[in-house]
C-alpha cells in the first residue's frame, strides 16, 4: 500500500511537460502567520497573499515520505543579522509546537505568480527546536537560524507495554494477581509443550 495524494487535474497536466515549480510555506509564528513562496513578488492563493522569499528550496529540508508512525524531522534555515536572529530566538519558545505546512505547485512562467491548478500538500507538521550558529564565510561571519520541523508522534510520547513483577509490587504492593497470572501462563506453556 503506497501513499496517495490527490493532485488537481490542471496541475497534473502541467507536471507532464516542462514546468515552473513553486513551493509555498505557511508558518504559524507567534508574531503572526508567515506565508512565503519560492518566487519573487506577491502570489495570491487560498484567499491569502504569499510573499516571495526566493529559492525556498535552498533553506527548506523536508523528510522523505513514509507510511510509519515514527516522528520525522525537517528544517527551515534562514540567514540574518544579529537583530533578526535574536528576534527569532526571543519568540522560539512561544513558537514551539505551532503549525507548519508546505505545498508544491506549478506557476505559468519562471518566477511567475499565477498558479496552474492547485498546489498540493507535501508536508504538515510542527515547529520544533530553534537553534543558530555562527559561520565564517571568508569575508566575514553569518548567523544561520535553523527551525526544526517535526511530524508524527514524539518518540518520548509513547508509553511502554512492558510491565514486570517488580513494577507491580512497587505500584500495587497488595495486588498479587500479577504473580498468579505469571504462574498460570507458565503452567499453560509447560502443558502445551508436552502435547
Amino acid at each position: 500500500m503506497g501513499l496517495k495524494r490527490v493532485i488537481h487535474a490542471d496541475t497534473l497536466a502541467a507536471l507532464q511537460k516542462p514546468f515552473h515549480p513553486v513551493t509555498l510555506v505557511y508558518v504559524n509564528w507567534p508574531t503572526g502567520a508567515l506565508r512565503l513562496h519560492s518566487g519573487v513578488g506577491n502570489l495570491s492563493w487560498d484567499g491569502q497573499t504569499w510573499t516571495g522569499f526566493g529559492q525556498v528550496e535552498r533553506v527548506l529540508s523536508l523528510p522523505g515520505e513514509s507510511g510509519g508512525a515514527a516522528m520525522v524531522e525537517g528544517a527551515i534555515t534562514v540567514y540574518g543579522d544579529d537583530t533578526g536572529v535574536n528576534s527569532v530566538h526571543a519568540q522560539a519558545k512561544a513558537a514551539r509546537g505551532n503549525a507548519v505546512q508546505v505545498w508544491f505547485g506549478v506557476v505559468t512562467e519562471r518566477a511567475g505568480v499565477t498558479i496552474v491548478g492547485e498546489p498540493f500538500d507535501i508536508f504538515t507538521g510542527r515547529i520544533g527546536v530553534v537553534s543558530d550558529k555562527q559561520e565564517w564565510t571568508g569575508n566575514g561571519t553569518q548567523r544561520p537560524v535553523t527551525v526544526a520541523l517535526t511530524a508524527g508522534p514524539s518518540q518520548r510520547a509513547r508509553g511502554s507495554a512492558n510491565h514486570s513483577y517488580e513494577d507491580q509490587i512497587r505500584h500495587y504492593a497488595t495486588d498479587t494477581a500479577g504473580r498468579v497470572l505469571r504462574a498460570a501462563v507458565s503452567s499453560m506453556v509447560k502443558t502445551a509443550q508436552r502435547s
